[in-house]
């Protein structure tokens, strides 16, 4: 079996719980996800079956919206309501206005320091394993995107936002952060992911109605999987070649240098996964890499 699942994940386990149940309910071995979702943030969460592993990086890439709701006054060691204390702020002064207004240093390309307890590996190891083992961490700032930022609603001390942002977002951190800029102190009380590229929440399954006997049903196909990506039917000729490893020539396909193209053959199956390496000199055309090839030739 190969496919896409799309998960609501509830609150209380990791990521790679999910993983688990599908591979005991899948009864299958090639199971992963393509982007961790914090234990007690519920939502989306694409899982990766059989070949479609291969894909899992393609799919990382892609912007994602929460929903997610803070309150003031304190922060915590984790950025959510699991943690323990770490710092205590006054909030009597922030208004729903001045909270509003401070949205806008957050829109765009920021910084951002990742919380400590993230998945994050540092020297090899994962950031939330050396925390718990007492051991002291320093994150650094890395570039994020806030592409959408929206104040929903707000009965302080608590407020809850939506974002859409680009990947590697610790939406804890943004929290966090928000609530420095009017200098006071946060940590989010709920997270839920809505979307993940052109998949919705609403398209999602509860993974406790995930059964042996509808799991193969649920599976969207490897080409459903891209859909929302640019894409380029091959001809037999070029199937073969990329099969081979070969680069082909996409006449009539609009992409930039170094962009990732779906393939697909006449029988709308994916092919492989591409990527633009260059504009052919003999035809104009961009010259597709094949970087990932799933059906065999």
């Amino acid at each position: 079996m190969n496919g896409l699942l799309l998960i609501d994940k509830p609150a209380g386990i990791s990521s790679f719980d999910v993983v688990r149940q599908v591979r005991r309910v899948g009864r299958t071995r090639k199971v992963g996800h393509t982007g961790t979702l914090d234990p007690l943030a519920t939502g989306l969460l694409p899982i990766v079956v059989g070949s479609c592993t291969k894909l899992a990086r393609f799919l990382t890439l892609d912007t994602k919206e929460y929903d997610f709701e803070m309150e003031f006054g304190r922060e915590t060691t984790t950025g959510d309501a699991e943690g323990e204390t770490s710092k205590e702020s006054g909030w009597e002064h922030v208004t729903e206005d001045a909270l509003a207004q401070v949205l806008g240093q957050f829109r765009g390309p920021i910084e951002q320091v990742p919380p400590i307890y993230s998945a994050i590996k540092i020297n090899g190891e994962r950031a939330y394993k050396l925390a718990r083992d007492g051991q002291e961490v320093e994150m650094k700032a890395r570039p994020v995107m806030i592409e959408s930022l929206v104040l929903e609603s707000c009965s302080l001390p608590r407020a809850r936002l939506h974002t859409r942002c680009g990947s590697g977002t610790y939406v804890r951190s943004l929290a966090r952060d928000i609530a420095r800029a009017l200098d006071s102190a946060a940590y989010t009380t709920l997270i839920r992911r809505t979307r993940v590229g052109d998949f919705d929440l609403s398209e999602a399954t509860p993974l406790a109605e995930i059964t042996p006997e509808n799991f193969a049903g649920l599976l969207r196909s490897p080409m459903e999987m891209m859909r929302g990506m640019t894409t380029f039917v091959a001809d037999e000729a070029q199937v073969r070649a990329i099969g081979y490893g070969q680069q082909i020539d996409a006449v009539g396909l609009a992409a930039e240098k170094d962009a990732f193209v779906a393939i697909a053959d006449a029988a709308d199956e994916l092919v492989a996964m591409a990527q633009v390496k260059a504009i052919s000199d003999d035809t104009g055309a961009p010259r597709l890499k094949p970087v990932r090839v799933l059906k065999p030739q």
